[in-house]
């Protein structure tokens, strides 16, 4: 296989991977907040219930239930707002979604590279199309990449998403060994 498409097939499947693995770790990570944010409501919306009322009077006086009803609604409602916002189930899926689409181009890559009596030339135009996924996925999924140093929305090379494209591109290297032989 040309050494110019096994890179570029090598850099392809590390940036799809990274992608992935940051998708995939935002939305798991959402998905915890949420569940998280919404159990602390719930137990602010408790404690504001009348049950405590009476023990809490005993000790603080009527004037300080009134403040400490005050400040668990307060929280309850900013709490609720966060989640209202910043935590929807729509989003969450999106990014899983996303997560997806990028294993599908990885898996891309591999079948093109798997393609016995295909030419490199061939494999060249392939990869073009693959290519231009990769960049639309960039395109509707890169509001969900955290900003990186300069201003970029570069994949994270965290340890786990390194290891991630790690794995991917010594498969893909094992594929492509495997296809020549």
């Amino acid at each position: 296989m040309n050494q110019e498409i096994k890179y570029d097939l090598e850099r392809l499947t590390e940036n799809a991977a990274l992608r992935r693995e940051d998708l995939l770790l935002s939305a798991l990570r959402k998905s915890r907040w949420r569940k998280a944010l919404n159990v602390a409501a719930g137990i602010l919306s408790l404690t504001s219930a009348g049950a405590i009322t009476l023990v809490l009077t005993n000790f603080f006086g009527s004037k300080g239930i009134e403040l400490i009803a005050a400040i668990v609604a307060l929280l309850s409602g900013m709490i609720t707002l966060i989640i209202t916002a910043y935590f929807t189930d729509e989003e969450t899926f999106t990014m899983l979604s996303g997560s997806s689409k990028y294993l599908a181009l990885r898996e891309s890559v591999y079948h093109l590279v798997l393609d016995p009596v295909m030419s490199d030339e061939d494999r060249f135009k392939v990869f073009g199309s693959l290519q231009a996924e990769y960049a639309r996925l960039d395109e509707a999924y890169s509001r969900y990449f955290p900003i990186r140093a300069h201003g970029t929305t570069a994949p994270d090379v965290s340890t786990r998403g390194q290891a991630a494209a790690d794995r991917d591109v010594s498969e893909l290297h094992r594929r492509i060994d495997g296809g020549q032989s």
